[in-house]
C-alpha cells in the first residue's frame, strides 16, 4: 500500500457481481490487518452502487459526455466550413 495523495481516500476491496434484491442480507467478515490506531486513522465499510456514468460522483461522467459531444460538434462545423468554402 502506498501513501495517498489526499488525507481521505477509498480503496476498492471487491465487487458483488450478482444483482441484490431489497430484502437481501449481506454478511461481511472484517479483519484488522493494518493498524490505524497509532496515527488516529479510521476504517469504514462503504457499500455503493455504480451507474453507466461511473461511481457515486456523476461529474466526471457528465464532463466526458459534454466534452465528447462538443468535440464532435466542432469537428462537424469545421468539416462543413472546409467543404463549403475551400481555399
Amino acid at each position: 500500500m502506498h501513501t495517498s495523495a489526499l488525507p481521505s481516500f477509498q480503496k476498492l476491496y471487491g465487487r458483488i457481481e450478482t444483482d441484490l434484491d431489497v430484502d437481501d442480507v449481506v454478511v461481511v467478515h472484517l479483519m484488522n490487518n493494518y493498524n490505524t490506531f497509532s496515527f488516529g486513522g479510521k476504517k469504514k465499510l462503504v457499500l455503493s452502487t455504480t451507474s453507466w456514468l461511473g461511481g457515486k460522483n456523476d461529474f466526471l461522467g457528465l464532463a466526458y459526455v459534454f466534452i465528447g459531444s462538443s468535440s464532435v460538434t466542432v469537428a462537424i462545423v469545421i468539416t462543413l466550413l472546409h467543404l463549403l468554402s475551400p481555399r
